[in-house]
C-alpha cells in the first residue's frame, strides 16, 4: 500500500471511530439525563415503591408508652409525596385512662409525616361507655384524624348515637383527650342526656 493511500485510510479510520465515540458519548449522556432526577423535578410519578400485607404499627407517646395502634389489610407507600395508602384500616386508642376509642374505613391515607390520617367510605367511630358516658356510635364518610391531637374531624355529614339518642348533623370535631364532641351545623335528633347518679 503507498504511503497516501495509508495515510488516508488511517484518516478516514479515525473520524468513523471518533464519530463513534462522539456518538456513543452523546448516548450516554442523553440516557444519564434522562435517568437523573433533578430537584423540583416532576419526574416521579406516583407509583408506589413499596407495601405491606397484614400491617400492624403502634405509635408511642412523648413518655413512651403507647398512644394507638393503627392496623390495615394493606400499606402501599409512595415515595413522590411520601404518603401511604391503606385498605380496610383501623385505629384503636390505647390510653387506658380513656375509653377505648376504635375509627375503622374502607380506605385510608396518611400524610409523610404521619400527624394526619384520612379514613374514608364507610367510616365508624365508636367510644366504649366509661366515665359515666354511655357508648357511642359515629357514622360518616371521612374523617381526618390527628394523632398529635387527639382529635377525629369532619366536614361531611354524621350519624351520632349515644346511648338512646340519635343526633344527625354536618360538620363534627371530637376531642377524645377532652371527651367532647361539637356538631357544626343541621342538627337533628333526639338526645337524652345521661341519667343522674345519686
Amino acid at each position: 500500500m503507498k504511503a497516501r493511500s495509508w495515510d488516508r485510510f488511517a484518516a478516514t479510520l479515525s473520524l468513523l471511530l471518533l464519530a463513534a465515540l462522539a456518538a456513543g458519548s452523546y448516548y450516554l449522556a442523553e440516557m444519564s439525563r434522562r435517568m437523573t432526577i433533578e430537584p423540583g423535578s416532576t419526574a416521579l410519578r406516583h407509583e408506589p415503591d413499596y407495601f405491606v400485607e397484614k400491617l400492624v404499627f403502634t405509635r408511642v407517646n412523648a413518655q413512651g408508652e403507647p398512644a394507638f395502634r393503627l392496623s390495615a389489610e394493606r400499606m402501599v407507600h409512595y415515595p413522590d409525596d411520601l404518603s401511604t395508602e391503606y385498605s380496610r384500616p383501623e385505629v384503636v386508642s390505647l390510653d387506658t385512662e380513656k375509653p377505648r376509642l376504635r375509627l375503622v374505613g374502607d380506605t385510608g391515607k396518611s400524610s409523610a409525616d404521619g400527624i394526619e390520617t384520612h379514613l374514608y367510605g364507610d367510616v365508624v367511630m365508636t367510644r366504649e361507655a366509661g366515665g359515666g358516658d354511655p357508648a357511642m356510635t359515629v357514622r360518616t364518610d371521612h374523617v381526618v384524624i390527628y394523632s398529635d391531637t387527639e382529635i377525629a374531624k369532619t366536614d361531611r355529614p354524621v350519624t351520632i348515637e349515644r346511648g338512646g339518642s340519635t343526633l344527625t348533623g354536618v360538620g363534627m370535631e371530637f376531642d377524645n383527650s377532652a371527651r367532647s364532641l361539637t356538631v357544626d351545623s343541621r342538627v337533628r335528633g333526639t338526645w337524652q342526656p345521661a341519667p343522674r347518679t345519686r
